[in-house]
């Protein structure tokens, strides 16, 4: 270090005051309100199976995953992976920030707050044990799309930053072609015409479009082309397999259910966490995003500009499509929460136009300060209520699996209990439990008092006693959490109990006689399948 230099003081200098603020509101945010996950462990079916590692990897395109993972240690510690992974969703934040040009600092808080409050990020969190990697993920997306726009050259990095993200979670680059769209809408907003060229503006954006398109198709061949080398037969699991192989003859009916999802999350059919109040608050900013898109439709008096009109209402039709482009990308794909984060750009669209519209030269509302100040806190408030509404929900739903995480403790603790009861078991012998609740007519004894778990269907990865209690969770819950480890029963032996007449006349759990050694295993009845055969 140079004497009489202050290294961290200069640094500090050279980083913009608004994502300074960004990131610490970010880093502010994303504690506050994951702050129960990180300080508890409330595990789902995947952490349960993957306490000590990253799960799958690049048989699903995932390749990158193991080089991320161990950055912050291969367990999965809640606190440790939660505030590396706030950490990078802040950064990820100022690269959305510096990307689209937001240069107020109510913006400049508003984003991350956005960013760390939505849902998508507590379906991340209940994947712990890769939280981290996908947060990782997220910010490579967002530097990507900053680089992209930022340097002339810069999207060679960036091509890098997003086949890297890719190899995290392909989700991903739904979220960095919603950055670079509404960036380009911006754009849009913000070039005038020289008085002294007859350079149209739409022409300089137009060919930026062209430039960012060529990028993200360029990042997804190379993407696919690593993949594939790794990786020769990807899984075919949720449609990954397919994935970017788009059959022309389909792509309208992709782009019209892209839309769909969009207007029914928002605004026609809210996904089961929305409750009535945040959908309200959801209809306000689709609304005053359109009345933005219409305002400056007008003011820019784009009907004269036949070419300067196709290109705006392109862009604007290009949001929606980009905030679901999941659709076209994996069309047979079951989509899931925790692949909707692109989601947020609706909130950050809102806070970029409404910062273009307030600024004083070229703005929508010019002099009209009072007229200015009124829409700004209106909007302020609505993006900081629906900040608040994820916040409650995202709480509400992590209350929820720590009540489902000490039911299921319970129940397997009597379990183990009634094992160890029974005449003849000795520790180490092998035991297993068959039969499945969801395919059973009999409550699964811990749900009988719901606490409106229903309501969290649609959020993906929030486990619930049933999601807990299946057969691919058993052996690993009672290992971990209980402290039983016994052999392993190969799916043959399990299959040959099961056609046994003295398994099929066993009573189920919890009534006398529901233990019994079958072929060398305890074998613990759960429930009857009355369902298997439907």
């Amino acid at each position: 270090m140079i004497q009489g230099t202050d290294m961290i003081k200069e640094l500090l200098r050279k980083i913009p005051p608004r994502i300074r603020w960004c990131f610490c509101a970010g880093m502010l945010s994303g504690i506050l309100i994951h702050a129960y996950m990180f300080t508890n462990k409330l595990p789902n079916w995947d952490d349960i199976n993957n306490v000590g590692s990253f799960g799958v990897g690049s048989e699903f395109g995932r390749w990158f995953l193991k080089y991320v993972n161990p950055l912050d240690g291969v367990w999965s510690v809640p606190w440790i992976g939660g505030l590396f992974a706030v950490f990078f969703l802040s950064l990820a934040a100022c690269m959305a920030v510096a990307a689209l040009d937001i240069r107020s600092l109510t913006g400049a808080v508003l984003v991350p707050v956005m960013m760390l409050s939505f849902p998508s990020v507590c379906s991340m969190f209940t994947f712990m044990f890769t939280a981290d990697c996908y947060a990782v993920g997220i910010f490579l997306a967002c530097m990507a799309a900053w680089l992209i726009r930022r340097y002339r050259f810069g999207f060679l990095p960036g091509i890098v930053l997003l086949v890297l993200s890719l190899g995290l979670y392909q989700a991903y680059l739904c979220l960095a072609l919603g950055i670079l769209v509404c960036g380009l809408f911006l754009d849009l907003l913000r070039e005038e015409k020289p008085e002294d060229s007859r350079e149209r503006p739409e022409k300089k954006v137009f060919l930026a479009g062209v430039k960012t398109f060529l990028v993200l198709l360029a990042s997804a061949v190379l993407y696919n082309l690593v993949a594939r080398w790794i990786f020769p037969e990807l899984d075919s699991y949720n449609g990954l397999s397919q994935m970017g192989q788009i059959d022309p003859a389909r792509l309208p009916r992709l782009i019209l259910r892209a839309y769909r999802w969009v207007a029914e999350y928002f605004i026609l059919k809210p996904y089961s966490f929305v409750n009535g109040f945040a959908r309200a608050l959801n209809v306000i900013c689709c609304l005053l995003a359109a009345a933005s898109v219409f305002a400056w439709f007008w003011k820019k008096r784009l009907w004269k500009r036949p070419a300067g009109a196709l290109l705006y209402l392109f862009l604007a039709a290009c949001i929606p499509l980009a905030m679901s482009s999941i659709i076209i990308m994996a069309p047979d794909a079951s989509v899931s929460m925790l692949m909707l984060y692109q989601y947020v750009i609706l909130y950050l669209f809102l806070i970029a136009v409404l910062e273009q519209s307030l600024r004083a030269e070229g703005g929508l509302f010019g002099e009209k300060r009072l007229f200015s100040g009124v829409v700004s806190l209106f909007v302020t408030a609505v993006l900081i209520l629906v900040g608040y509404e994820n916040f409650v929900v995202t709480n509400e739903a992590y209350f929820r699996m720590d009540i489902a995480y000490e039911r299921s403790y319970a129940w397997y603790n009597r379990i183990m209990e009634r094992i160890e009861a029974t005449e003849g078991y000795q520790p180490g012998d092998p035991f297993l439990l068959l039969g499945e609740y969801g395919l059973s007519e009999t409550p699964d004894l811990l749900g009988s008092y719901a606490m409106d778990g229903e309501r969290f269907d649609d959020l993906s990865g929030v486990a619930k006693e049933t999601g807990l209690l299946t057969s691919g969770v058993r052996h690993n819950f009672m290992k971990i959490y209980i402290g039983v480890e016994t052999p392993e029963v190969s799916e043959e032996t399990q299959e040959a109990i099961r056609q046994t007449q003295e398994y099929r006349e066993m009573p189920a759990y919890p009534a006398e006689g529901c233990v019994q050694k079958i072929l060398d295993v305890w074998v613990v009845k759960t429930c009857e399948e009355t369902l298997a055969g439907q």
